[in-house]
């Protein structure tokens, strides 16, 4: 791809509260810098923001309480499109 993306792991129910606040974060001077990711409790684990032909492994602890875990991408207008969900069983 040509935009640069991310990954971020939310609680289950945060999904349309967290993406609304990375959006905000486009007109924040240090935004990308944050990787355009919320300080929120609600963000489970995230990565950082990488550029096109870039990758990256993200190791972490799933979550012990079993649900659906919702993670997007918080690059600015990417969350409605660029999503998915980790089940924990």
């Amino acid at each position: 791809d040509v935009m640069p993306h991310n990954f971020v792991l939310v609680a289950p129910g945060a999904l349309e509260r967290v993406g609304e606040l990375s959006a905000k974060m486009v007109a924040m001077p240090d935004g990308y810098a944050r990787h355009y990711v919320p300080e929120s409790p609600e963000v489970l684990c995230y990565s950082r923001m990488l550029d096109p032909g870039k990758q990256a492994t993200v190791f972490f602890n799933a979550p012990k309480e079993p649900g659906r875990y919702p993670y997007f991408c918080s690059f600015p207008g990417h969350s409605q499109m660029m999503r998915g969900v980790l089940i924990v069983e």
